[in-house]
Order: C-alpha cells, then sequence, then structure tokens
C-alpha cells in the first residue's frame, strides 16, 4: 500500500516537474557549488549535513515575486530544523531589482549570483521560479515550479518528507490538490493554445504571441512553445525563435516542429 501511494506521488510530481529542471532528474547527486553571494562574498548552494532548499528566482517577475513571499513564510514556520535556504539568481538581473524586490517582500534567505546563468545552464532551468530541496547526501529529492494554489503546503510536505517527518502516504495526500489544479490550468491552457493557432492560421501574429504566452504562463508545452517559434521565424526574428525552438525541445526532446524549426532558421541565415 506504501508503495501505492509513493507512486501515485511520483505520478503526480512527474507532472509537475517535468517542467521544472531538464539537465538532473530527481536522486541525482548535486554538485555543491560555490557562488558568489549578494550581500558579498561567497557561499555554497547546498549544506552538507543538512536537508537543502534552493530557489531559482528572477525578481521583478509576478511568480517569483510572490514565491519570495511565500517561501519567506516557510522558512519561518520551519525554523529550528535542519534546513539550509538559499535562493538564485541570474547577473543579468540588477543588483538593485534584486534589492528591491528583497526589501518588499521581506526575504531574509541568502541570495546567490549565478554569473553567465552557468548553474541554469547545468540544471537545465526552463521555468522560474522554481524549488529544489536535496537531502542530507546532496541527492536532488524534489523540486516545484510555481502553483498558485496550495504551493507553499506542497512545499513545506516536500521538506518534511526529506527530513523523514511525513510518510509517502502522507506527502502524496499533499500533492493530489496540486495535480487538480494542474489539470485546471492545463484546460485553460490548451484554450488559448487553439485561438493562437487560428490567429497564426490568419497572420495575426501579435494575438497568436500574445495568446501564447498566457497558454504558456498557465502550463508550458513544447507545442506551445514551437508555435511560438514558428510565428517567430514567420516575422523573420529567427534568433529569436531558434531560442524558443531549443525551450520546446527541453519539454520535449523528439518534438519535430522544433526540430525542422531550428533546421530551417540556420538554413535561412
Amino acid at each position: 500500500m506504501r508503495r501505492l501511494a509513493y507512486l501515485a506521488a511520483g505520478v503526480l510530481l512527474w507532472s509537475l516537474t517535468a517542467l521544472a529542471f531538464a539537465n538532473i532528474p530527481v536522486g541525482t547527486v548535486v554538485e555543491n557549488v560555490l557562488l558568489p553571494a549578494l550581500a558579498g562574498g561567497e557561499q555554497h548552494l547546498l549544506s552538507d549535513t543538512n536537508v537543502s532548499v534552493f530557489i531559482f528566482l528572477k525578481p521583478g517577475q509576478e511568480h517569483s515575486n510572490q514565491v519570495m513571499v511565500q517561501i519567506t513564510a516557510c522558512e519561518k514556520e520551519m525554523a529550528g530544523k535542519p534546513v539550509h535556504w538559499c535562493a538564485v539568481v541570474s547577473d543579468r538581473v540588477p543588483q538593485a531589482d534584486v534589492e528591491a524586490q528583497i526589501q518588499a517582500s521581506g526575504f531574509t534567505m541568502p541570495v546567490l549570483i549565478d554569473r553567465g546563468d552557468a548553474l541554469y545552464g547545468r540544471f537545465g532551468v526552463v521555468l522560474h521560479p522554481v524549488v529544489g530541496i536535496t537531502d542530507q547526501d546532496r541527492r536532488l529529492v524534489a523540486y516545484q515550479p510555481f502553483a498558485k494554489v496550495n504551493y507553499r503546503a506542497f512545499i513545506r510536505a516536500q521538506i518534511r518528507h526529506a527530513l523523514k517527518e511525513i510518510t509517502d502516504e502522507e506527502l502524496a495526500a499533499v500533492l493530489k490538490p496540486t495535480a487538480a489544479v494542474l489539470s485546471g490550468e492545463a484546460s485553460v491552457a490548451r484554450r488559448y493554445f487553439r485561438l493562437a493557432e487560428k490567429q497564426f492560421q490568419s497572420t495575426n501574429y501579435g494575438q497568436a504571441l500574445s495568446n501564447l504566452k498566457k497558454s504558456l504562463d498557465k502550463h508550458p508545452t513544447a507545442e506551445a512553445c514551437s508555435l511560438q517559434g514558428r510565428i517567430l521565424a514567420a516575422q523573420g526574428k529567427s534568433v529569436e525563435a531558434v531560442a524558443v525552438f531549443e525551450a520546446a525541445l527541453k519539454l520535449d526532446p523528439q518534438d519535430a516542429t522544433a526540430l525542422e524549426g531550428i533546421k530551417a532558421c540556420k538554413a535561412a541565415k
């Protein structure tokens, strides 16, 4: 019974995490890299003895701003537990913007700077914000992109599971509502995608891109990314199109539209 509950949790987690990290699957031992800290000096991403929670953020982005507030509340709730916390931001985000959002959200954990997006690339971060959790052996046990409902409860449960405070069944019970929300988000995203398809066929590229953005915000898929790439290519924006096609391949390495799109864009140069 416990094994079945854990497998059910795994299925739910897969549907969520398939959109988060492309290069590091659950179970991988994560390298404890040393990064420059916003406050000065350097700091390791992980703890070598405790559970670690790290968050890839883009301060100024609506969902990242929300997560900064929620994860700060989660950190306070779990004060005193053997948990190492930190956030990771790209060095492309102006330091003043990061500091302003830290002040606005009451964010307290260390913020590390990812120079040249090296760590983003190593993990294959497709979306942000995204939270990663490792156990005391630095093994990745969970990661979670943004969710509008039950987000803090989900993160808290994953941390407690990593700390062995709750069972597989208890974790699965927390994850079920998240799966229902994702299903609803995916349905809305599909409607935006279908509308964008029709607008693309009518060469109404601006509206098509606008609806694709709404679709991708709700539920990112390779299909939506590929359509976005086709529209950008049709507008003569080959460089941007290739970047979007590559994002589609991170979601689905076999996506034929993305593969063909990249070839066409490179041939057109």
